[in-house]
């Protein structure tokens, strides 16, 4: 047919929308650059000057949990669609324009938290998004060859699609609600605009009340049960491409400060110093700072990429945990210009105090890769790859993956402490060539993981020699009989 050709994979579409979703989120570190630093030196005391900064801070991590959250319902949206027609391609690229708006609006209505208008224009964002999200659904659903496989085929369509524009909508509705009363009583506007944030949670409570309603208490109880935190699973694609993103930009994000006030001028440096190697011998420990958190932001990417590796679904749990990982990485540029700025000033105590910022939030954005490990290994039917689940193939492979997720929070906590000891002077030199030896540390485990299973493949012949011949088949059918099992449950989890 020829409506048939104008419908396509839907790979581009989200991997295009998961870019920009990742911009979005990490955008909002760059007002907490330049400008914000200068502040920060105006009031003459690092400390005095990041706690004037706070409510910048906590603006940054509200907009990042709004655009996380709302790439999150894009997500579920998303995860029924397998195929996109022009309607709904149209309709995606509204909704990511919407998102974009959402750091300015957010920034209007942290600026000018008593005007009407400014709340206005941050709900207008969400009510656009989620009214063209709840679009995509309607669209989606009235044509069921869009849909994946067992979207399409189990369930009354009609119901379904009801489901998913509830789903869509409730957010918008909130802050359409938000927006009215904004003109009346603004501080019955800030109420529903907290609600809006807690919109998944009250979306579970109505949804086990209909169900006590009904007359279902256990239905009801279930939805309500922490545990479906665990038990809910779903594929880890686009998390991966989102938290890639996300870990590029921070990366390349250090850089731009270094652009625009580390080249040397001919006018005033060259003139100052004598010629360039002088100029930039001047800023070398901007560059230092720079080459430590460079190494660290790509080695945060590396645990949260063997994490990834290692599983193929994620539940609720690990996916919060996942964006707490991400919002604390997100600081890493504007806590590197601060070491840069500061890290120097030993005897003001501004150099310890810099550098407890650094470690602090390489500690916040490090630790929680080791909680999701521990998620992940709590629930490893549900979330590890098979190949990794046979404990007579690697042992080890826990107990050298919880060494590595290690590595960072401990350094980071040792450093943080050891700047309260008086005798110690630190400065940034010290943190930038940790941050900079770090991956040693790495290809130590590594070198050691791989002589500890050298030895363990040695051995394991002659362990194989002596068991009986007729008898060595059973622990691979009882393997096999296992993973069988657990492909036949995953099928049922999926229908």
């Amino acid at each position: 047919m020829a409506r048939d050709q104008h419908i396509s994979s839907a790979e581009r579409l989200l991997s295009y929308s998961d870019a920009v979703f990742s911009i979005i989120t990490t955008i909002m570190i760059v007002p907490l650059g330049g400008e914000t630093v200068e502040e920060i030196k105006s009031t003459e005391d690092l400390l005095e000057g990041v706690k004037s900064i706070w409510f910048k801070i906590l603006v940054y991590a509200t907009t990042f949990v709004i655009v996380a959250s709302t790439w999150s319902t894009h997500t579920s949206l998303f995860g029924y669609i397998e195929k996109v027609n022009e309607s709904i391609i149209l309709l995606n690229l509204g909704v990511l324009m919407a998102s974009t708006f959402l750091p300015f609006s957010f920034l209007m209505f942290a600026e000018h938290p008593t005007e009407p208008l400014a709340v206005v224009l941050f709900c207008a964002s969400i009510v656009i998004a989620g009214t063209l999200m709840a679009g995509i659904a309607w669209q989606a659903y009235s044509r069921p060859n869009l849909l994946n496989e067992d979207e399409a085929r189990y369930g009354e369509i009609k119901s379904k699609r009801c489901r998913t524009m509830l789903m869509m909508l409730g957010k918008p509705v909130l802050a359409l609600v938000a927006a009215g009363i904004g003109w009346i009583r603004i501080e019955a506007a800030w109420a529903l605009l907290v609600m809006v944030l807690l919109e998944p949670l009250l979306r579970q409570v109505i949804i086990s009340l209909y169900y006590f309603g009904k007359g279902d208490g256990d239905a009801g109880c279930k939805v309500l049960l922490p545990s479906r935190l665990l038990v809910e699973t779903t594929g880890t694609l686009r998390t991966r491409v989102y938290s890639d993103g996300v870990y590029a930009i921070i990366a390349t994000l250090i850089i731009l400060d270094i652009c625009v006030e580390n080249v040397p001028s001919q006018e005033d440096d060259i003139a100052k110093h004598g010629d360039l190697i002088t100029a930039l011998k001047h800023d070398q420990h901007v560059f230092m700072s720079y080459a430590g958190t460079f190494i660290t932001i790509c080695m945060l990417w590396y645990l949260h990429h063997s994490i990834f590796y290692r599983i193929f679904a994620e539940n609720p749990l690990l996916a919060f945990f996942n964006k707490l990982a991400l919002m604390f990485a997100g600081l890493l540029p504007i806590v590197f210009k601060i070491t840069g700025e500061f890290g120097k000033e030993v005897s003001a105590g501004d150099a310890a105090i810099a550098v407890q910022l650094n470690a602090g939030t390489v500690l916040f954005s490090s630790i929680w890769h080791l909680v999701m490990w521990i998620i992940v290994m709590k629930n490893k039917s549900k979330l590890l790859h098979r190949r990794f689940d046979d404990v007579d193939e690697d042992k080890y492979m826990n107990t050298f993956m919880i060494i590595r997720l290690c590595v960072y929070p401990t350094i980071s906590l040792l450093l943080f402490l050891l700047c309260f000891v008086p005798t110690w002077k630190f400065d940034s030199e010290v943190i930038n060539w940790v941050q900079i030896s770090t991956p040693g540390v790495f290809i130590i485990i590594k070198i050691v993981r791989n002589c500890v299973q050298r030895r363990e493949d040695k051995k394991r012949p002659s362990e194989k020699e002596e068991e009986d011949p007729e008898m060595s088949y059973l622990p691979a059918n009882k393997y096999n009989s296992k993973a069988n099992n657990r492909d036949h449950e995953n099928d049922i989890t999926a229908v």
